[in-house]
């Protein structure tokens, strides 16, 4: 016999205060040690886990509904609205190009990895949210979920799998600058391209390398907030025409995602101005999180969480062989190609702290601009990649 939750599914208001006290933990987890190195998002995905499975919250309910319908769509908009491209082409020069490989070598690790693993019915999707995760981030990996309709198991057994095996990857990230092999490879001295920045610049590279770009940190603004706001319900409500109107509905998130890149690069100034975009944008994908730990099942998540951890594996080191492997012949700068790597793999926050933490305030810049640029083209990678192997 089912066991009946503490909090019944048919009492919404209390369901949203337990999502947005989760969203409030994953914040909060954020600015603590353990926190920052396993990230909010695992911490809020262990804590609604254990709420459910504890018979706390509810496994199903209207309200998880609306969060995938509503809030993950509406959150898209606001995370992208600064997506400024022009930037990325003039201002990362030959870091694109290794972002472009790392992209590359990601997609390739899906396709390796869906091939030689048994990952079932679920593998087209699991590679589409793979793909998108290690070229964009955490917000694409939720955008992607909802996209395809991934098994709420499965997508918390994929952020567990993420969290392992990207702290790992960024371990190793670290390390490579002052790896004899890499060195030689690169034909690089340990020194080159480490010209010692001066504390100032340091301390000021730091302050960039938060967990927003730098030019969207900013204090309340609450008639910013609402307009930033009814600006992506708009773009929502517009995308979800389009793709209803061309008889592909369940992807429209790549046509919010199209048109947000879109309205981003007619108006980068006046967008620019606005404050809490970002922001709210982040707090809509911590809810979301919420939601999907709580809607899991942990016997079935655990029976698949090995085989999950080891395809994001794969995925990883294809990403490291062809970055690392075919920049050499570009003749690119070996630092660059490791803050391009994990700007693509990671996101702008970590490749920021990783270029200022190596006292390279230069790349910091770049490495939120590589970042951003992963967060507006991943969605539409991994949904492709979806409907291809799902054909």
């Amino acid at each position: 016999m089912e066991t009946v939750a503490l909090i019944h599914a048919d009492w919404p208001f209390a369901i949203w205060a337990a999502l947005m006290m989760l969203a409030a933990l994953g914040f909060w987890a954020d600015k603590t040690k353990v926190g920052s190195n396993v990230s909010g998002a695992a911490i809020i995905l262990a804590a609604a886990m254990a709420l459910s499975n504890f018979g706390v919250l509810p496994k199903s309910a209207e309200t998880y509904n609306v969060v995938w319908s509503y809030l993950v769509p509406v959150a898209i908009p606001l995370l992208l609205l600064k997506a400024d491209l022009r930037r990325v082409i003039f201002e990362t020069k030959s870091m694109l190009v290794a972002f472009f490989l790392g992209a590359i070598g990601t997609t390739l690790g899906a396709l390796v990895g869906y091939v030689i693993l048994p990952l079932g019915e679920q593998g087209p999707k699991l590679a589409a949210v793979f793909s998108a995760t290690y070229i964009g981030g955490s917000m694409n990996m939720a955008a992607v979920t909802q996209a395809v309709e991934l098994d709420p198991s499965l997508a918390t057994a994929s952020v567990a799998a993420d969290n392992v095996v990207g702290v790992l990857y960024l371990a190793f990230l670290a390390l490579v600058p002052s790896m004899a092999f890499f060195q030689w490879w690169f034909k690089r001295s340990l020194s080159s391209g480490l010209a010692g920045a001066s504390a100032e610049e340091i301390t000021d590279a730091k302050s960039h390398a938060g967990d927003i770009p730098p030019d969207v940190q900013t204090g309340i603004n609450l008639a910013h907030i609402g307009f930033v706001v009814g600006l992506s319900f708009t773009i929502c409500a517009m995308g979800k025409a389009l793709a209803d109107m061309l008889g592909v509905g369940s992807y429209s998130i790549m046509f919010i995602t199209a048109l947000t890149i879109v309205i981003a690069n007619i108006f980068p100034r006046q967008l620019k101005k606005f404050k809490g975009d970002y922001e709210i944008g982040l707090f809509f994908m911590y809810v979301f999180f919420a939601a999907i730990g709580v809607s899991a099942d942990v016997v079935a998540m655990l029976d698949k969480a090995l085989m999950i951890a080891l395809y994001a594996a794969i995925i990883v080191v294809c990403h490291a062989a062809v970055i690392f492997g075919v920049s050499k012949f570009f003749k690119l700068d070996l630092m660059e190609v490791v803050i391009a790597s994990n700007a693509c793999a990671s996101g702008p926050a970590s490749a920021a702290a990783l270029a200022a933490g190596k006292g390279r305030p230069d790349l910091v810049a770049p490495a939120v601009l590589l970042g951003v640029f992963g967060y507006a083209v991943a969605n539409f990678i991994g949904v492709s990649l979806n409907i291809w192997l799902g054909a």
